[in-house]
């Protein structure tokens, strides 16, 4: 709203136009009346109207000599005029004091808000041309910055770049680029954005070695002398989170490493930019650098194959080993990050493998199908997880959830380990994985099962497998697609296999039949 102060010795007047015209619905505040010029300059210091509404003739100091003496002081104010017909040639004299207008007494209201409505919009173009003005030295340093940071032409001389610098009064030392990119949460808004960007442009113009600027859809921060210590970094991005996380915006922030001085400070950023793309594989709440320590890598430095992984998964979720799941989404992850896996390869990995581990147990468990008919991979989540930490959580959580719902408890592990064997024959199956899933040693877990089954597990598997491949063999297929099929990769042993048990040759089975 525009500050008006209405000046006029007569009381009913001043009244009469605080209560006739629309001041608010014009876009006007009254905040004070005078009965004179005394008066109105005494209340001009308190409430500094941007419109001073003054009729000329008054007792003591009348309109024109308050007006001098408000111009004289300085004041920019805007002044309309009230005048009686006798005193126009009076009024004329204040146009040297730049009246915006003068209206004659008795004031007609309609002619009194076209004027106001066009005296409106002369102040609130006045004042975005200070605001800009205000804003230009920033808006002139901040562009000199990112010309230092990164030159817009390849001609530009590392003289150039000193040049640059001297400008901004930047001092030679250590520098380093600290770069912010904001991400939306639900609920956010275009207009916390702006406040994000004002209140960290208010809190880093005031620390000395700090220039803050933007940069495409970045904050970034220009330090001098950075501390890259621990507790430092910890202490600057709890700053930044203080000031980003209560306006519902989540935030990356990366430093680009320290260069010697402030014409380098290019090389900075672009490692801090190479970095941010990056961010997805480090870990959350802390300032991302050049240092390992916050990459993740997974659990473990020696991995199997990601298709044996994967199968050790499916074992953990449909045994219900709840606490075997969150290392081997570990593990995969870290076989992933080892075979070079972008963010996207990685993302599409998990929503297939969720996929697949729903689609391999829904068939065989009606609990797991009444689960699937209310509950579907959390697809968008894991695509929109900024954090490799994230993706994992939601992996496993959802895994977590199939797993409590397998019927599983101590006395049933053997008959749960002959299920998966009859279902799962194809497959590399390892007593020393199954007895970490059951918590078992694996040796008692062996004697556990020969004693239920009659057989090592080993033999017990073979014997299932052979058994398959009989059942393949009358349908007619062939000796290595058999052997394929029922878990050996190589025909030779397979046939060899066949022999010890069945006692002939796999091929001979066929023809006997």
């Amino acid at each position: 709203m525009i500050k008006v102060m209405i000046v006029d010795d007569e009381p009913k007047l001043r009244e009469g136009l605080r209560s006739l015209i629309p001041w608010e619905k014009l876009g006007y505040t009254v905040v004070a009346t005078a009965a004179n010029g005394l008066q109105a300059i005494e209340k001009y210091h308190t409430f500094y109207p941007e419109l001073i509404v003054a009729d000329i003739r008054m007792p003591g100091m009348d309109g024109l000599e308050m007006i001098s003496e408000l111009r004289n002081e300085g004041s920019e104010s805007h002044v309309l005029i009230l005048s009686g017909h006798a005193d126009f040639e009076y009024a004329k004299r204040a146009i040297g004091f730049r009246i915006d207008g003068y209206l004659l007494k008795p004031v007609d209201e309609d002619e009194m808000i076209v004027c106001l409505e066009q005296l409106r919009e002369t102040i609130e173009q006045e004042q975005r041309f200070s605001d800009w003005n205000e804003e230009e030295p920033a808006r002139n340093r901040e562009a000199l910055l990112r010309t230092l940071l990164q030159p817009t032409s390849e001609e530009e001389t590392d003289a150039d770049l000193s040049r640059h610098a001297e400008a901004l009064g930047l001092e030679q030392g250590d520098y380093e680029v600290i770069l912010i990119e904001l991400r939306k949460k639900a609920g956010a808004n275009e207009e916390g954005l702006q406040q994000i960007k004002t209140v960290m442009e208010q809190h880093f113009s005031k620390h000395p070695n700090a220039s803050f600027f933007t940069w495409s859809q970045y904050l970034g921060v220009l330090m001098k002398d950075p501390d890259p210590s621990a507790i430092k970094r910890e202490e600057l991005y709890n700053e930044l989170s203080d000031m980003i996380v209560k306006m519902e915006y989540d935030f990356i922030a990366v430093a680009g490493g320290v260069v010697s001085r402030p014409e380098l400070a290019g090389e900075s950023l672009s490692i801090a930019r190479e970095l941010s793309r990056r961010a997805f594989f480090f870990k959350k709440g802390i300032i991302i650098s050049a240092d390992a320590s916050g990459f993740l890598t997974g659990m473990k430095e020696e991995t199997e194959e990601l298709q044996d992984t994967e199968s050790r998964l499916l074992l953990a979720v449909e045994t219900g080993s709840l606490s075997a799941i969150r290392p081997i989404v570990q593990t995969i992850c870290a076989e992933l990050i080892a075979a070079g896996s972008d963010e996207l390869r990685i993302k599409e990995t998990f929503v297939r493998l969720l996929s697949t581990v729903l689609a391999r147990l829904e068939p065989t468990y009606p609990e797991i199908r009444t689960y699937a008919a209310e509950h579907s991979p959390p697809i968008g989540e894991l695509y929109q997880s900024y954090y490799l930490s994230d993706l994992q959580d939601q992996a496993v959580s959802f895994l977590e959830e199939i797993a409590g719902q397998m019927t599983s408890g101590r006395g049933n592990e053997i008959k749960k380990i002959t299920e998966i064997i009859n279902r799962r024959y194809n497959e590399n199956l390892k007593l020393e994985t199954l007895s970490e899933l059951f918590c078992y040693n694996s040796a008692y877990l062996g004697k556990m099962f020969k004693n239920t089954t009659g057989e090592y597990f080993n033999t017990y598997v073979d014997k299932v497998r052979i058994e398959k491949a009989k059942e393949f063999l009358t349908q007619g297929m062939k000796v290595y697609e058999v052997a394929e099929k029922v878990g050996y990769m190589n025909p030779d042993y397979f046939n060899a296999k066949f022999r010890k048990y069945v006692g002939i040759s796999p091929t001979s089975y066929r023809k006997s039949i």
